[in-house]
């Protein structure tokens, strides 16, 4: 599992199962397919590369890093249904090349996969 940092290096989101998970409640914000990761809407809203998630505008939304105290947890049934939600939305599923900048963005991740 992973942790997302937002620019103060305060977790903000987990990364489990191939969901984005929201670090206070543990609900499903996003999903992850290959390097991208999805929200709401129904388009790649970014990618993760280089030990961060990348908007497609090349701004940084968070920081990625291993979580060495990692245990290992099914999702749960609400989990589940919530990523699959996701999922049977998704209509567009490539992005173009990004560039990566080193500029934080304006919004937060929880704000770009809403």
């Amino acid at each position: 599992m992973y942790i997302l940092l937002n620019n103060q290096k305060e977790p903000i989101a987990f990364i489990e199962n191939m969901m984005i998970l929201n670090a206070t409640k543990q609900s499903v914000i996003g999903i992850i397919i290959g390097d991208c990761f999805f929200g709401k809407k129904d388009h790649v809203i970014g990618k993760i590369f280089n030990d961060h998630a990348y908007l497609l505008s090349g701004e940084i939304v968070a920081s990625v890093v291993r979580n060495p105290n990692y245990v290992s947890s099914a999702p749960t049934k609400e989990q589940t249904a919530a990523a699959w939600d996701i999922l049977s939305k998704i209509s567009t599923h490539t992005s173009d090349w990004i560039v990566e900048k080193k500029k934080w963005a304006s919004i937060s991740l929880e704000e770009s996969l809403s």
